[in-house]
Order: C-alpha cells, then structure tokens, then sequence
C-alpha cells in the first residue's frame, strides 16, 4: 500500500472514531486534510458524505471547500 494511500485509510478511521463530537471531528479533519493529496480529499469528500450524518458530512464539505480555496489562493 503507498504511503499516501495510507493516510487516506487512517484518517478515516480516526474520523469514524471521532464523530461523536463536532468539534474534534472538524480537527481531525483539517489535520487530515494537510497530509492528503486533492484527489485523496476529494475521495474523503464522497466517504464522508457517503459513510456519515448529514450534520459531520456538512461539516466536511464546508470545511475541505475552505481548505481548498486556502490552496487556490
């Protein structure tokens, strides 16, 4: 498994884990979305709007569109 495959497996396990609480799951991640490529987040994106509650999958969305736009800029 490649490394940054990894990554991608590791943060959601650790975001599944953590959906629970609102706030740690928005820290953990943006500490994920640091370490993952765009099309590595872009697959996050569709697992967590796939895999978790409306209300985290919002949270995801908003939170990797600001993440991106920080990257655009």
């Amino acid at each position: 498994m490649e490394k940054s495959t990894s990554w991608l497996a590791y943060s959601k396990t650790i975001l599944e884990k953590v959906s629970f609480d609102q706030k740690i799951f928005r820290k953990e991640l943006r500490k994920s979305l640091v370490r993952l490529t765009r099309e590595e987040i872009q697959k996050l994106e569709s697992w967590c709007i796939e895999n978790l509650n409306v209300i985290l999958s919002y949270i995801a969305v908003a939170e990797i569109a600001a993440y991106l736009d920080l990257q655009n800029q």
